[in-house]
């Protein structure tokens, strides 16, 4: 006979799971008392129904609510108990548990290796289970080692006698190890193991010596993280300070009056003069965007902020006019397979309507402004730097030569001195 039960809630019970088993365990009182006057419709007969729980079957965090044993922490197998030989990983974070070489045969010849294991061999012997009265004894003693509870089974007079209480399911232990076997050895995103920093805290345990901590012919620490990729999960800002300077996304200035969504990049890259053009030459590019998403890769160690942009096209949607002014096409979007720069590479612009040139717009470069983040944080939040509004309208300029001929040399001022904005 299989018993189920359903606990309905946002959450599972945990530990209070013995809450809701309480009728069960009444019930299960009840048969093993038996009850009386249960008809046999094969036999034709009345007869004393007993029946008894044998055991659960689930998996190991489950194991822990219903036996009350601690699976998590450093005392997490219920086998060993106290002599449980776990680590825990400088790196990763985590706890690990070593030693499983000694339940190995005596003569196992993965008893003698060293270098695939921790660098030593395995002399030891696997510990004995407790007994059914010695686990009831440290629980009724107050051992909070390795018991977290007195499982509310024990309430079965029988329970204690049992030599086998509680399965583990071996489709969730198959599933899982199966899972980050493949995982690894496909490089699955999400699902590899082998990462930077579990091959430091193999050289931290004397695994895999070979794997050298120091640099290997000049590779930095950092990029090994580098190497082991970001994590899959990438967060996504609105709005992100960087060296004092504040970046928006185009939805987030397009719902605020200011403006801090242009960028410009300047690049040493490959130029022609044309399609045709076959002496190509290293020089400097720039390039206009405006900024869609701002992402933040984590690798652990560090974080890179990157920006997902809209790139001018540098054909059609850039020109510079008589005066020396850099218009650009909004509309006229390139460069559609690289839109990606570091956050580090640009430098923040301004684009302000054009109003001689329908559909064009002034590059304006600004002196770079530090706001100290009052939050604490990256993100500034709802805190607003308000910018200086630029006008709509733009004076007529009048070249230098007329500019002399119509007003003389007297009405000029010396002594000025001159501010050059680009």
């Amino acid at each position: 006979m299989m018993l189920t039960l359903l606990i309905s809630g946002p959450k599972q019970p945990g530990n209070d799971i013995d809450v809701y088993l309480e009728p069960l365990i009444d019930d299960l009182k009840s048969l093993w008392d038996g009850i009386r006057g249960v008809y046999d419709a094969h036999n034709g007969e009345y007869f004393t129904l007993r029946a008894a729980l044998m055991w659960t079957i689930n998996d190991f965090p489950a194991y822990g609510n219903l036996s009350g044993c601690v699976v998590k922490g450093y005392k997490a197998c219920p086998i060993c108990g106290d002599d449980t030989l776990s680590h825990r990983l400088k790196n990763g974070h985590k706890i690990c548990y070593i030693g499983h070489r000694k339940w190995l045969p005596i003569n196992h010849p993965y008893r003698r290796q060293r270098a695939a294991f921790n660098g030593k061999p395995e002399y030891g012997t696997p510990p004995e289970p407790l007994t059914e009265e010695e686990a009831l004894h440290m629980v009724e003693d107050g051992d909070r080692v390795c018991w977290k509870k007195k499982s509310i089974f024990f309430d079965l007079e029988y329970w204690k006698y049992l030599p086998v209480r509680h399965a583990l399911d071996v489709m969730h232990i198959e599933k899982n190890v199966c899972d980050s076997i493949i995982g690894t050895l496909l490089e699955i995103p999400g699902k590899n193991k082998d990462g930077i920093a579990a091959r430091l805290d193999l050289l931290n345990m004397g695994v895999q010596s070979e794997l050298n901590e120091e640099d290997n012919h000049g590779v930095s620490e950092n990029l090994r993280w580098l190497a082991a990729g970001p994590n899959m999960a990438v967060p996504s800002y609105r709005s992100y300070l960087i060296k004092g300077i504040k970046f928006n996304i185009k939805a987030q200035d397009d719902v605020w009056t200011t403006q801090n969504s242009g960028v410009y990049l300047l690049a040493h890259t490959m130029q022609v003069a044309s399609a045709k053009d076959k002496n190509s030459i290293l020089s400097n590019m720039g390039f206009y965007g405006v900024i869609q998403e701002i992402w933040d890769l984590d690798y652990q160690k560090f974080t890179i902020p990157v920006f997902r942009c809209d790139w001018i096209d540098s054909t059609s949607g850039l020109v510079v006019d008589e005066l020396g002014f850099t218009l650009v096409d909004l509309s006229k979007i390139g460069h559609r397979n690289d839109q990606f720069v570091l956050a580090s590479q640009v430098k923040q612009v301004f684009f302000v309507d054009d109003p001689m040139h329908r559909g064009w717009s002034v590059v304006l470069s600004m002196p770079n402004r530090e706001y100290n983040d009052v939050i604490g944080d990256d993100v500034l939040g709802d805190v607003r730097i308000e910018c200086e509004p630029f006008t709509r309208g733009m004076p007529n300029v009048d070249t230098f030569d007329e500019l002399m001929g119509e007003l003389g040399s007297q009405n000029i001022r010396d002594g000025c001195e001159d501010i050059w904005i680009e």
